[in-house]
């Protein structure tokens, strides 16, 4: 058809036809526009407010109104520091903006207006980022300007981080993030928020984080502060272009930082600086729709106060859209008032109806327990005891790993040397395995200082070591087949139970640092592990009967699923280690020769067992996977090459924790017994082998839980120490019990012969 044809064929439609395509355009044309880039919605404005070195304890009714009404409406919770390197505004800032664990390095974060002229430079930011980059800054009102030097060197780590992941996905989908304010001292420039706000290419569309948002004072000793009249200002500017707004307000950092004042006159200025921050809290709330907008306030990086009492957490607050009152929590931690800081960036995109298009975030939405408890007070006093088991570690850790190289050491000294120490070493031996049970229950006593509960644990150690020997009748084997039924039974319960003793036992695990929140962890994996075999092995001993087996075998099935499970122990690594070791320790008691045929056998069981729990896991919603789950599923959508990412930051993981953890000690040592018992005393393993069978069949188990814990834990050393604990303690009861008869018999045949 020809163009003036066309035209004719135009003209003879009718006229209403003309009109419903004029009205059928007019409505479609807005709908365009709104659900332009990428299918955005319509949506409220976010805020997040970057308080940094707040505490949950500065949070009071007195001293900040504003934030106790918003944690009082809203909901409270309390979010790990976890970085790729320490817990500073800097790294925890770079994480936060990548929903996962970042760093900087050397320069730090030179972030600046884009019109900012650079002294040291002789060029405007913005002329030093395209000259960095190669990208043209376009528009953008402020730059991370040496984004090369963090993205270059963060993709030499072992983890898939992208930095402004956050920002990145806004960007894609049409949204508009505003950064204001800087936490500059004076002396410093420090805009650490921007890579909270920026996307990927190190932009932040709209905002200023220059001089103006400071101002200088005389009458304070702080250099510079906030100029919160300012912010406001621009807040107000900017309203009607921004949809996410990020204000850095960092006074309390500042404070950090600043010349030492007497303590009142410190504590003073500390209060009039939370008064002033709750006042600029009180004015953007009454910014916020609630039923439209979505407030949240953050504290990047702990206090000096803070850290120094091992205490890392820092305050969440929600208030808004989807938050009622209640306690924080997330599908990554999975634990009442405790979130992630990799959580934040997944929340505010939820928030915008988005979820992570870049595949690099580990963190999940953050979403509140509704609760008419007090839980500001609940956060409180988790973050008390959670700092205090922390500060508990340090001393009762190490003291326990000396005493076992103390006791062991000792202990060989009696078998090779001194025979007549071995009555006195032995109750010592008994106590190595009393230990993680005393430990499991230790923290839910009610004292009040750290000293209290080293003086208790080393009593109740003593107390419940002298009660089983009594109990035993003096039989040190027998009583130690006790405390591992006890242990086996109490790890069993609190797993089952979820895990409440765990959460804040000395052995269990630090959900400040973020490495893991929930489950049976590596300490007490090893340790469930080692028992569980020394058990069977034992009761196998005494009943030598093949259809115990069975029993057995049970026993070690409902261990696997209790460790594996992603609902129980959700340990992945366990999820490996368990079943290989129990089905070693199944062949070895069941006399089956151990061959080559034998090991694929071994090999497939844990592959099948691994495959079942992970598909599980996958199968449930994503809200509900652990980290098992969730680690498959960036596999399956990353390829190898995240496969390969995992691997090589389990491995550097466990390669640093072999250099560095105190638990090298005991493993080393432990190895070192082994390898000299063996020979040495002359004919006393194979005695023993002889007359124990099968107790010595499950040391075999042992060690290749021992083993196989080590290569592919991240933490293996920690479970293969601990599980090592059930090898060398049964063994050198067991070594001294013969070594002491032997010397008896040589004294008993000494003495017939003298009288004789």
């Amino acid at each position: 058809m020809t163009q003036s044809n066309h035209k004719l064929s135009l003209q003879l439609y009718p006229i209403w036809v003309k009109m419903i395509l004029i009205i059928a355009v007019a409505m479609v044309l807005p709908m365009i526009s709104t659900q332009a880039a990428w299918g955005r919605e319509d949506t409220g404005n976010a805020y997040l407010l970057v308080i940094d070195k707040l505490s949950i304890y500065d949070i009071d009714p007195q001293v900040t109104p504003q934030l106790t009404k918003l944690v009082n409406e809203g909901g409270v919770g309390l979010a790990s520091s976890r970085t790729l390197r320490g817990k500073n505004t800097l790294d925890t800032s770079i994480t936060i903006g990548a929903g996962n664990i970042g760093r900087v390095y050397g320069t730090g974060i030179m972030a600046f207006n884009q019109d900012e002229y650079l002294e040291d430079r002789g060029q405007t930011a913005g002329h030093l980022y395209q000259n960095l980059t190669g990208i043209d800054p376009g528009s953008a009102s402020c730059l991370l300007v040496n984004l090369p030097e963090i993205s270059t060197r963060i993709a030499e780590e072992s983890v898939t981080t992208m930095p402004g992941a956050m920002g990145e996905v806004l960007r894609r989908h049409g949204y508009t993030v505003c950064l204001l304010g800087n936490g500059d001292t004076g002396t410093e420039e420090l805009r650490a928020a921007a890579v909270i706000a920026m996307d990927a290419r190190g932009q932040i569309p709209l905002g200023d984080i220059g001089p103006n948002t400071v101002h200088s004072l005389i009458d304070s000793y702080l250099s510079l502060e906030t100029n919160y009249e300012y912010l406001l200002q621009q807040i107000e500017n900017f309203s009607s272009s921004a949809d996410f707004f990020v204000i850095d307000l960092a006074d309390l950092s500042r404070l950090e930082s600043a010349d030492t004042a007497f303590p009142d006159r410190a504590l003073a200025e500390k209060n009039r600086r939370l008064q002033m921050i709750d006042a600029f809290v009180g004015k953007i709330a009454e910014r916020v729709n609630p039923d439209r907008d979505l407030l949240m306030i953050i504290g990047p990086s702990p206090n000096h106060e803070q850290t120094r009492n091992k205490n890392t957490f820092t305050p969440v607050i929600i208030w808004g859209k989807g938050y009622t009152t209640g306690g924080l929590t997330s599908a990554a931690t999975q634990r009442s008032l405790v979130v992630a800081n990799t959580d934040i960036a997944p929340t505010i995109l939820d928030y915008f109806g988005l979820s992570d298009d870049t595949g690099t975030m580990i963190g999940r939405p953050i979403r509140v327990e509704p609760s008419d408890r007090g839980m500001l007070t609940e956060a409180q006093q988790l973050s008390t005891q959670a700092s205090m088991v922390n500060r508990l570690r340090v001393p009762l850790i190490k003291g326990y790993v000396l005493f076992q190289i103390i006791t062991i050491l000792l202990a060989m000294v009696a078998l090779f040397w001194m025979p007549e120490l071995a009555n006195y070493i032995k109750p010592a031996i008994i106590a190595l395995v009393v230990v993680p049970l005393i430990y499991l229950f230790l923290t839910i006593l009610p004292f009040t200082a750290d000293w209290m509960y080293i003086a208790m644990a080393i009593a109740l150690t003593l107390a419940v070591t002298l009660l089983l020997i009594k109990i035993a009748d003096g039989n040190t084997y027998r009583a130690f087949s006790i405390s591992i039924i006890l242990t086996v039974i109490a790890l069993n319960v609190d797993i089952l139970t979820g895990c409440n003793l765990i959460h804040f036992s000395i052995l269990g695990y630090d959900p400040m640092a973020g490495a893991r929140y929930y489950g049976i962890g590596n300490e007490y994996m090893g340790i469930l592990l080692g028992s569980s075999i020394a058990l069977a092995g034992s009761y196998y001993q005494k009943y030598p009967k093949r259809g115990w087996l069975v029993l057995i075998a049970f026993l070690f099935v409902f261990q696997a699923v209790v460790i594996a499970s992603p609902q129980l122990g959700a340990n992945s690594d366990g999820m490996l280690t368990a079943p290989a070791a129990f089905l070693v320790t199944l062949l070895l008691l069941g006399e089956l020769r151990i061959r080559p045929r034998t090991v694929l056998l071994v090999v497939a069981g844990m592959i099948l067992v691994a495959a079942a729990f992970t598909l599980y896991d996958m199968s449930r919603p994503v809200e509900m996977q652990s980290h098992i789950g969730r680690a498959a599923h960036q596999v399956l959508t990353g390829g190898w090459e995240d496969a390969w990412t995992i691997i090589t930051r389990k491995l550097g993981m466990n390669i640093k924790l072999i250099r560095s953890t105190i638990w090298s000690w005991v493993f080393m040592v432990t190895l070192l017994v082994l390898a000299l018992l063996v020979y040495r005393p002359v004919g006393a393993m194979k005695q023993l082998r002889q007359e124990k069978p099968y107790i010595v069949k499950g040391f075999g188990g042992i060690i290749t839980g021992a083993l196989v814990g080590l290569v592919i834990n991240d933490s293996g050393i920690v479970a293969a120490s601990t599980t090592s604990i059930y090898l060398v303690v049964p063994l050198l009861l067991l070594m001294l019990h013969y070594e002491t008869n032997r010397s008896t018999d040589k004294m008993i045949g000494r003495a017939g012969d003298y009288e004789s």
